[in-house]
């Protein structure tokens, strides 16, 4: 199936017309082919960054801490809170056992 193409006039500073000849020539193809190429590439770069951001956001919420919040804040208003926590954790005093001496 043939895919409509639709015809383009652009002007290009002559540093980047002498870099599409000297790839074309290269490769064997025309300007035409390899503009087609640099397009593709782009799309389809595009589209992989977008689907990698999409796979991001479909982990948001999977996970559940069973962890009360500090002081009713989350931790998405304040991470700092519990960064704290999870480096010097506020234990509750315990009591010292008392070893039986021998």
């Amino acid at each position: 199936m043939a895919v409509p193409m639709q015809h383009l006039q652009i002007s290009l500073p002559s540093w980047q017309v002498q870099f599409l000849s000297q790839r074309a020539q290269r490769d064997g193809l025309e300007i035409t082919e390899v503009i087609k190429q640099i397009v593709q590439r782009e799309i389809e770069a595009l589209r992989a960054q977008r689907a990698s951001a999409d796979s991001v956001w479909d982990m948001v919420g999977i996970v559940y801490d069973e962890k009360p919040l500090i002081h009713n804040i989350a931790v998405s208003e304040k991470p700092e809170l519990y960064l704290a926590e999870a480096i010097s954790p506020k234990r509750k005093p315990t009591r010292k056992r008392k070893t039986a001496r021998r």
